[in-house]
């Protein structure tokens, strides 16, 4: 909310020195409660999609842009201020205050870690809606598993496909692969098959 004088309390410090810990933060990341509240805003406003908010530590965390328990505190902060809002699905939507700070005070991110954060951001949500349109059922067969994957396309199931897997590890590789690429698997397939 504004002060008084009416200006963001998103930065409430006349300073951005280093007062957040830093465990779990890599060179070049953020150790400023400020900027990380900041960060925070800015990632919401600049999403084509809402974020929810159990996914903003994740994010932040997966190149070590900021310590887990200052990105948790400064997202409460950004709530109580007004500057962000959660809706009924538990995602965070930025308010007009919010958008006029991160306007204001982005530039106080270094590039690189807007950058960071953003891509990561984007990488998560295209992983989420990926699991989302394709299935993955996982059967134990005999000594192994059996992994299947559907592609689909709207409400038609355009491709099935069952492979097996001797452990859990090879069950969480075979899954991973599928959801960072599954059109890429759907179009090679269908490419050998015409070939």
């Amino acid at each position: 909310m504004p002060d008084e004088t009416g200006k963001n309390e998103i930065l409430n410090n006349d300073e951005l020195g280093f007062d957040a810990f830093s465990a779990g933060v890599m060179p070049g990341g953020l150790r400023s409660t400020a900027q990380i509240r900041v960060l925070i805003a800015y990632l919401v406003n600049n999403l084509a999609h809402p974020l929810p908010k159990d996914s903003v530590c994740g994010i932040l965390q997966i190149h070590g842009l900021a310590n887990y328990f200052e990105i948790n505190e400064a997202l409460d902060d950004l709530i109580k201020t007004g500057n962000i809002e959660t809706d009924s699905d538990n995602c965070l939507r930025i308010t007009e205050l919010g958008k006029a700070a991160v306007k204001e005070l982005q530039r106080t991110i270094p590039k690189s870690v807007r950058e960071k954060a953003l891509n990561d951001a984007l990488t998560i949500q295209t992983l989420e809606r990926r699991k989302n349109e394709n299935g993955c059922i996982v059967e134990k067969s005999g000594n192994g598993y059996n992994v299947t994957f559907s592609i689909t396309d709207g409400d038609d199931t355009l491709m099935k496909l069952t492979v097996y897997a001797a452990d859990e590890n090879q069950v969480e590789i075979i899954k991973d692969n599928f959801f960072n690429d599954p059109v890429g698997l759907y179009a090679g397939i269908v490419s050998k098959l015409f070939d």
